[in-house]
């Protein structure tokens, strides 16, 4: 006599489906953090291909092949590359070496004018992180001699109440061997990462020409009868990641450019090195604010000099951010994303610590994604959970 099955409990079989899918995705996350060097050339090629994929259906309506269409927009992407590396990357590495000449200072040496003119202005730059250091240590030895001025018992409070361990110099020190390690491993990487765009521009033809079919080829696979709602969501989702990602790039070239005229008009020197950093840090929220505004004002008071200047980087800063806020981002971008400030914070924190720069700058879409899935499948079936009302005893 065979025994019947045990029946599958309801919460059981009404959440099967989404666990087993929960499990896969966590299944394909782990295996791309193990493989992350290897599939970040893939994933680059793929978001630009993914970005560039409207012109490419554009062509196709005008009846241009896409091979033709492809190889036209690949050309062009290398052009645009050959211009920024010719014309844009210049003055912008002369402006990193005056700024680096500026923060280290000239040697002396022999005879007139008694200093290398390494930056050609005709003055000898003593070098900011020098002062700097020289004064951290007039302000160790007035703690030792009993001389402290106000705020040098100020700064000595601050440091007993952290409990320093070590002193002022010290840690001043120890700043600058990190600062200085953490250039040479960047020097160091530029290897691995001419390696990473030769191969991202090798899957971006590819992805190029196939975008479309791909896209097609996953749909038939879709199951039949969840086709239509699947197609629905991920419709939800494009719509929003393309409305960041396209109106992102868009905003944030606006923003570096207002940045560095703005800067340039006020007079504060690296405006153009500034404007470029400030842009491309547009590409994260809030980043902005520690990669343009606190170097913009710094620069402005240590090489101006002046608190007008400092005063007007500040109010560029101010003027371009409100622009980007209350104007670019509306009219450019929308609110597609429409996350909530306290998840995008998060979203970012745990985007930079799972998955470094990368994670920062995907976060956001990422976030996005997760909300419409969360909104789409998972909230429906929590809300009818909570509407059923419990057993009535027998």
């Amino acid at each position: 006599m065979s025994t019947a099955p045990r029946p599958e409990t309801s919460l059981w079989r009404r959440w099967r489906t989404d666990v087993l899918i929960a499990a896969g995705a966590l299944a394909l996350l782990l295996l791309s953090l193990a493989l992350g060097e290897i599939l970040a050339p893939l994933a680059v090629a793929l978001a630009i291909a993914y970005i560039l994929n409207p012109i490419m259906r554009w062509a196709e309506r005008h009846r241009v092949p896409r091979g033709l269409a492809a190889a036209f927009i690949f050309l062009l992407l290398l052009g645009v590359c050959v211009a920024v590396a010719l014309f844009a990357v210049p003055p912008l590495v002369a402006q990193l070496y005056d700024f680096g000449v500026s923060m280290v200072g000239e040697p002396a040496a022999e005879g007139d004018p008694g200093y290398e003119d390494l930056n050609g202005n005709g003055r000898w730059d003593t070098g900011h992180v020098p002062a700097v250091l020289t004064w951290v240590r007039e302000v160790s030895a007035r703690l030792q001699t009993g001389e402290a001025r106000w705020y040098d018992r100020g700064l000595k409070a601050i440091s007993d109440s952290a409990r320093a361990k070590e002193g002022l110099l010290k840690t001043a020190l120890d700043t600058l061997k990190l600062a200085g390690e953490g250039l040479l491993d960047f020097l160091w990487g530029l290897q691995g990462l001419v390696v990473g765009m030769a191969l991202a521009a090798f899957y971006l033809f590819f992805f190029l020409m196939n975008f479309d079919r791909m896209v097609a080829a996953v749909g038939r696979r879709l199951p039949g009868k969840y086709r239509p709602r699947i197609e629905d969501v991920v419709r939800k989702i494009d719509a929003a990641i393309s409305a960041f990602l396209r109106g992102r790039i868009l905003v944030c070239a606006a923003v570096g450019v207002l940045t560095a005229a703005g800067l340039a008009i006020v007079g504060v020197p690296y405006w153009y090195l500034i404007g470029v950093a400030t842009g491309l840090a547009g590409v994260v929220p809030f980043m902005p604010i520690f990669v343009g505004l606190i170097p913009a004002v710094l620069v402005a008071w240590f090489d101006a000099g002046s608190g007008w200047v400092v005063l007007g980087a500040a109010v560029v800063f101010v003027i371009v951010q409100t622009l980007e806020g209350w104007v670019l981002t509306p009219l450019i971008q929308g609110k597609a994303v429409g996350l909530h400030p306290v998840t995008l914070t998060v979203a970012l924190l745990v985007g930079y610590n799972v998955f470094g720069l990368f994670g920062l700058i995907a976060a956001v879409p990422l976030a996005s994604t997760v909300k419409i899935l969360a909104k789409e499948f998972v909230l429906p079936k929590v809300e009818e959970l909570a509407d059923e009302k419990p057993d009535s005893p027998t």
